[in-house]
Formats: C-alpha cells, sequence, structure tokens
C-alpha cells in the first residue's frame, strides 16, 4: 500500500472524526430548539372552540429545552397555577411535555411582528386552542409616557359606569385613578402600577402581580384605542385621549346656556340659568341658578382631540369628560356621564351662546 494515501486517510480520520462524534452524540434540544422561542412571554388571549378569553399567563422557555408557565385558566381563579415541562420544536410544530416526557400537548406555531408575537395552535380533549403571546423586549412607547384620561369604554354590549385616569412615567412605573361605579359610589381609587411595551402591546403589572394583564393598542394623535379580553369571552374596548396640558383659546370667555337635550329631546329650561367661565389660565366656573337658589362649582380646565377635561377642585385626581365643539359664538357640551334617575344613564347635550 501507497504510504502516503494512508497517511492521508489518518489525516482526514483524525481532522473529521471529533465533528463525527459531536453529531452522533449532541442533545435533540440543540438540534430541534427554535431560538426566537427563548424568553419571556405573556398571554394576550386564548381561544377555545372559536371563543376568546382574556386568562392571563407568563411562561418561559429557556434555551436548554425547560420551561414553566405560571398563570390563570379558570374564571374567578383566585391563586394562579405553576407547572414546569419541556419542549422541543421541528420546523413549525412544537411538543410540550411533563416530567415523565409524557405529551401534554404538540400542535404548530407561528411568529409574527418581528418575531414578538406568537400563537400556538392545538387540539386537546375534544376542544381546539389557540393562544397568543406577547414577547418581554424591554420596550417602553414613548408615546405612552404621559397623563390619559378615559373617554369610551365598551364592555361586550354594555357600556360601563367608569371614570378613569392614567398616567405613565418613562421609569416604568404607572399610577390608575378610578371611579368604578358612578351610580354606586363616588370613591377614588388608586392603583399604582409597573408597564412595559412590545411592538403594539401594553403590558401592565398590578401592585406585587407577576402576571400582567396584556392590552392590545394604537395610538393616532393623542388618542389612544385599547381592547382587551375579559375571563367571560367578552371583549373590553375603550379609548383614552391624551391630556397634554392644552387649552382651545376659542373656549375661553364666558358662555350662557341657551337648550338642553336628554337623549335628543329637546328639554325645558324655564327657570334655569348656568353660566360657564372659562379663563385661559384654565381656571373655570360653573354657576347654576334656579328657583330653589343658586349654587357654584370651579374647577381646571384642559381640552384635546375635541373632548374638554374637568379638573374639579373637591376632586383634582379625576377628570370629567365631555365632548365639545365651537362654531362661531355657539358652542355645545355632549356628556354621558350625568345621572338622572328618572331616566337613568343618558345622554345630555347642552348648548351655550357666548357673551363676553
Amino acid at each position: 500500500m501507497n504510504k502516503s494515501i494512508l497517511i492521508v486517510g489518518l489525516v482526514a480520520m483524525l481532522l473529521f472524526a471529533p465533528a463525527c462524534l459531536e453529531n452522533l452524540f449532541s442533545t435533540p434540544e440543540e438540534d430541534v430548539l427554535n431560538k426566537e422561542l427563548v424568553g419571556v412571554w405573556y398571554r394576550f388571549s386564548v381561544i377555545e372552540d372559536g371563543v376568546q378569553y382574556g386568562f392571563p399567563a407568563l411562561i418561559k422557555l429557556q434555551d436548554n429545552g425547560n420551561g414553566t408557565i405560571e398563570g390563570r385558566d379558570e374564571p374567578d381563579q383566585e391563586e394562579p397555577f405553576y407547572d414546569s415541562f419541556a419542549w422541543a420544536t421541528d420546523g413549525a410544530r412544537i411538543t410540550i411535555t411533563d416530567e415523565n416526557d409524557s405529551t401534554i400537548w404538540s400542535g404548530s406555531f407561528t411568529l409574527s411582528d418581528n418575531n414578538t408575537v406568537v400563537h400556538f395552535t392545538y387540539s386537546s380533549e375534544g376542544h381546539s386552542y389557540e393562544e397568543i403571546y406577547v414577547k418581554y423586549i424591554g420596550e417602553k412607547d414613548p408615546d405612552l409616557i404621559g397623563t390619559w384620561i378615559m373617554v369610551d369604554s365598551q364592555i361586550g354590549t354594555e357600556e360601563p359606569l367608569t371614570v378613569e385616569r392614567i398616567v405613565f412615567t418613562p421609569d416604568g412605573n404607572a399610577v390608575d385613578y378610578r371611579i368604578d361605579d358612578l351610580e354606586g359610589s363616588q370613591d377614588v381609587n388608586i392603583d399604582p402600577l409597573t408597564w412595559n411595551s412590545s411592538g403594539n402591546y401594553l403590558v401592565v403589572f398590578g401592585e406585587g402581580e407577576q402576571i400582567p394583564m396584556v392590552i392590545q393598542y394604537s395610538i393616532n394623535e393623542g388618542v389612544l384605542t385599547g381592547m382587551i379580553y375579559n375571563e367571560d369571552g367578552l371583549c373590553e374596548e375603550f379609548t383614552f385621549v391624551k391630556d397634554a396640558g392644552e387649552i382651545d383659546p376659542n373656549g375661553v370667555g364666558t358662555w350662557l346656556l341657551s337648550s338642553v337635550t336628554i337623549d335628543g329631546f329637546l328639554n325645558p329650561i324655564f327657570g334655569l340659568q348656568i353660566t360657564l367661565d372659562l379663563n385661559s389660565n384654565g381656571a373655570g366656573t360653573w354657576a347654576i341658578t334656579t328657583l330653589a337658589g343658586s349654587e357654584s362649582y370651579t374647577f381646571n380646565w384642559k381640552t384635546n382631540s375635541g373632548y374638554v377635561f374637568i379638573y374639579r377642585d373637591e376632586a383634582p385626581l379625576i377628570a370629567w369628560v365631555q365632548e365639545y365643539h365651537i362654531s362661531g359664538n355657539t358652542m355645545t357640551l355632549k356628556t354621558d356621564t350625568e345621572y338622572y334617575e328618572g331616566y337613568g344613564w343618558v345622554t345630555v347635550e347642552y348648548t351655550f351662546t357666548r357673551s363676553s
């Protein structure tokens, strides 16, 4: 045998044998884990047999194939559950197994929004599921920073009797000021929060909470629209307008009430006189005179996107919101947060005429 050929062969074996052995003894996880899935994910919703629910959860997928989940999967569940598992991927397939290597579920996954949103789709015990998660990426959307006033909300087909103001700060803290039920109480709830964002999702943690609420949102010219799903399978939609400290100069002056409509019907104002003074420094006075006497209250006011925010001096943490429109010397204020015992919750429109 030619010695040079033998030497070349031995050298080749020495060079390639380690690589072959490495491939032979590598763990399955090293080959079949999709690295884009590694990280912390917050659950936005669960779709079960076509119905979307907002059960919150947090999963951690590690690069060694281990994972954990903490969350809630039942309405009114007081304490969250916690489980560990193993995970592996094969193309667009993912398999979740328990500590005994038994399959918990196996299905498909789809990444979107620059790999910050994942949809897991699978079947279990005769039901079809799709879970939507948002990845933690450490962002804080600068457009969210500031004070926001809720101007509209809806849960399913109902409109809750809620007043809310929320303040986001650049350090990831926030405070929520809220009256949950105007008909029942006007006590202001004050809740400290922390927050981050991921794409068009807002992630909010209550004080001391490890599992966040995830809100899908968009912002356009100072108007924030958002939506979440609750544990009853209802979509909650809401609109906030930013209080940027602006004052519409067209609103400055003294205004006298000329008419009132309730749910579109003209309401008699005999014996009723309302004077509205709006000053350029943001101070205002609402004076009411009736046959029974007079009363007034003072407030601060701001405007944005067709809304006026009224901060009454005795309740400065909450802004009472009214839509407004000014045409020449006529101003209309429209609100659905006035309660009339004989009517229930109605839409009231005040028309004022400028007097100075």
